[in-house]
């Protein structure tokens, strides 16, 4: 058995997968599947070009959870799994009879540790290199994105143009099912020709798309109505609400520029009080053109607007803000702002006449309500994102 299991050990490293499924077969004649623990077919590779992302997925029963193996009695399928970095692998052999099943562990079991080192060194590459980018991208790191590209296998290319997409669940869900978003939305863009980049970081889902050329030199990304399709699909298939921001097309070297307009994209309108929606940067209306700016003159523009409200707040308990921000959120309603306050209506009118002694404005002036609610959305979108204590030089946020 142990000459066995070093043979399997060489022949999937030299040749992957196939090279178990031919020795599993051979032994049981029975067909052979190994996905990851999402449920995606690592073997058999797909044939042809079915359009059903689903077909690039293996139904994983839920009673596999937790179990070393799992027979379905109906199809006469057996489940077994392998574990590896905190992660499971499974082998199901198809069709197996009842009276078979420990002949057919047998058999699967001495291909575990082939299975388990094919997983191990495909995590281990890619998951290097995704730390190194996510690295790069949510925390702003002196790292070289040429130099990352360079661990990537080609999965990012310097001479090519690429735009990030941003994804969240407007509830919180367990790792396991952003990891499952996560490999039916590669599927899903890889059945429409765009080889992603995806990074799994906390509750949010980055994919990093690349953009291609057609035959008149123009840019080609993903049509919107394939968004908002592919989005409408993830929800239905695991029973989520989603809201996704979409930066624009850039060089690789300017790619945290892309990643810095999704994550606007993705913030503001949640801040403005909507959910579940698929958000361009481009098209954020009156807020485009001032998240265009650097970083510097976007802070310039809040402190000279809000800078001694926030001052005040500072020095005291912090009440100013977070009233300015619910007075306008109501449309300077007295009444439903106190409420929503849990204050006295006469408390909210002091805040308010010290609001606009601070400002030296006046909330009956329409003008300076909307130039005070553009300020307050951008500084609120600036600290949700953590750009705030971001270095205004950042490359990052050049335009």
């Amino acid at each position: 058995m142990m000459n066995s299991v070093y043979h399997l050990i060489d022949g999937v490293l030299d040749e992957g997968l196939p090279y178990i499924a031919d020795y599993v077969e051979k032994n049981l004649r029975h067909p052979l599947v190994i996905t990851d623990q999402t449920g995606r077919i690592h073997y058999p590779m797909e044939s042809g070009c079915s359009p059903v992302v689903d077909d690039a997925f293996y139904p994983l029963p839920a009673e596999i959870a937790g179990r070393d193996y799992y027979y379905q009695p109906g199809p006469g399928h057996l489940h077994y799994r392998v574990l590896h970095n905190d992660h499971s692998a499974y082998i199901i052999a198809q069709g197996v009879p009842v009276e078979q099943i420990s002949q057919a562990l047998s058999v699967l079991m001495e291909t575990r540790l082939a299975v388990k080192c094919y997983f191990t060194k495909l995590r281990q590459g890619s998951e290097h290199f995704e730390n190194e980018l996510a690295e790069y991208l949510f925390y702003n790191s002196n790292a070289d994105i040429r130099d990352i590209a360079r661990q990537s296998e080609k999965r990012l290319e310097t001479d090519r143009t690429y735009y990030v997409t941003l994804i969240e669940a407007e509830e919180t869900v367990v790792e396991t099912s952003m990891q499952m978003v996560r490999s039916y939305l590669f599927e899903y863009f890889k059945k429409e020709k765009f080889e992603t980049v995806p990074i799994t970081w906390s509750n949010t889902l980055a994919m990093i798309i690349p953009a291609r050329s057609n035959g008149d030199g123009a840019v080609e990304t993903l049509s919107w109505p394939t968004m908002i399709s592919c989005q409408t699909a993830l929800e239905k298939k695991f029973g989520l609400s989603l809201s996704q921001g979409i930066g624009q097309v850039y060089p690789l070297d300017k790619l945290r520029k892309s990643f810095y307009e999704a994550r606007i994209a993705l913030t503001l309108p949640r801040l403005l009080g909507k959910d579940h929606y698929v958000q361009k940067f481009p098209d954020l209306g009156i807020y485009y053109p001032i998240f265009r700016q650097n970083l510097k003159n976007i802070k310039s523009f809040c402190r000279e607007t809000l800078g001694r409200v926030i001052e005040y707040d500072e020095k005291t308990e912090g009440e100013l803000m977070p009233t300015l921000r619910k007075l306008l959120d109501s449309n300077v309603n007295m009444k439903s702002t106190a409420d929503s306050l849990f204050i006295h209506v006469n408390t909210l009118y002091y805040r308010v006449s010290k609001i606009e002694e601070l400002l030296g404005i006046d909330f009956s002036s329409m003008d300076s309500r909307v130039n005070l609610f553009i300020a307050v959305k951008v500084w609120d979108t600036l600290q949700a994102t953590n750009l705030v204590q971001t270095d205004d030089k950042s490359e990052s946020l050049r335009c």
